[in-house]
Order: C-alpha cells, then structure tokens, then sequence
C-alpha cells in the first residue's frame, strides 16, 4: 500500500474565558503536521506558528494563575492572521484535543474554518476503554510519560497532543489513526449568524 500524505492542523488556544460569545483567544498555536492517511503515521512537522492576542479587556486573574499568561505579555500583541488562515488552508483536517471549545473560537475568529473537517482527540479516541480514568489532556500524557514544559501554554499543549498522537493503542494503531477517522460533526448554526 502506497503512502497517502496528508496535512493535519494541531491546534490549541487559551482564552478570556469559556464563551466564544462573551470571551477572547490570547493565545493560539498550530503545528501542521504531515501523515499518512492510511495508517495514521505521523511524519514529520511542516510549520508551526504561536502568537497572542491583546483582549478588548484584561485578562481574568483566574485565567493568570490557570495559564501564566499575563496582561503584559500581551500588551499590544495581535495574532497573525494571514499566517493562521495560510496554515488552516493547507490542512486536510484540524485536530484539537477538547475541539468544541477550540472549533468555537476559531470559527468565530476565522469563518471560513466552519467547513474544515475537525477532528477531536479527547472524544475519538476510546481512553477510558484502554484503561484512562480520564481523556483530560494531563491524565493522559502522564499515564505515557509525556512531559511538557507548562500546561495550559498553547504550543506546549499543541507539542504534547501530537506526541500523544503517535503512540500506539492496545491495536497496535497510533491513536492518531482513530482520531483520523473520527470527524466531529459540523455545529450547528444559531439563527443569529450573519
């Protein structure tokens, strides 16, 4: 069987907030990965891009001490749009570990990622089958010894889902392959949507 590659987006933010609605990204971070659409094979990074972004009002002390993201780290920062969009354009899916709380951002953020095919690490993979208490992202990067330098950082998070991604399940399959053959399906769309 032939090698298929294909490019996954990896993708993690941190916000104001829990609401797309009521709160802002400030900091978002894609890894654009290529694998082999047969097998779920990760095979190399391609580009990665971490930027933040300055709310419209300061950052909640709680999401502080959750992210260690402060009110001066993002002074006058703005995302790279045209760099996001380029990255999310080349992707044959968009994977996030939690996607609907990402998805709901992003597309809020970027429309045009309301078609993209999203895909979600916590949901599609069967972990509490394989013996996981939990499909949170620290649980289970601790039960496969994956380090990272600080939770809740979006390109740290982005790094270690992808590792994750690689490791194989009871079937021999990296967990990427079930993620990959897994797609969430489109959210709905409230009547207020222009």
């Amino acid at each position: 069987m032939n090698e298929e590659r294909k490019l996954a987006a990896i993708v993690d933010i941190e916000t104001t907030g829990l609401s797309p609605y009521e709160c802002e990204i400030i900091e978002l971070a894609i890894v654009l990965c290529s694998y082999d659409s047969h097998t779920g094979k990760v095979l190399e990074m391609v580009d990665e891009y971490a930027g933040f972004h300055m709310p419209a009002t300061p950052i909640p002390s709680y999401i502080t001490r959750l992210t260690g993201i402060t009110n001066n780290m993002v002074q006058n920062e703005v995302l790279d749009d045209e760099k996001v969009v380029s990255l999310f354009r080349k992707a044959d899916m968009i994977i996030a570990h939690n996607a609907s709380f990402d998805r709901g951002f992003l597309i809020k953020r970027y429309p045009e990622l309301f078609e993209k095919k999203w895909h979600c690490s916590m949901r599609a993979v069967k972990w509490k089958e394989y013996g996981f208490f939990t499909k949170k992202l620290t649980t289970l990067l601790d039960a496969h010894n994956i380090g990272r330098e600080q939770a809740h950082r979006a390109m740290d998070d982005v790094k270690a889902t992808l590792q994750l991604l690689t490791y194989q399940n009871p079937n021999g399959q990296p967990y990427f392959f079930e993620v990959m053959n897994k797609a969430m399906s489109k959210p709905k769309v409230k009547a207020s949507r222009t």
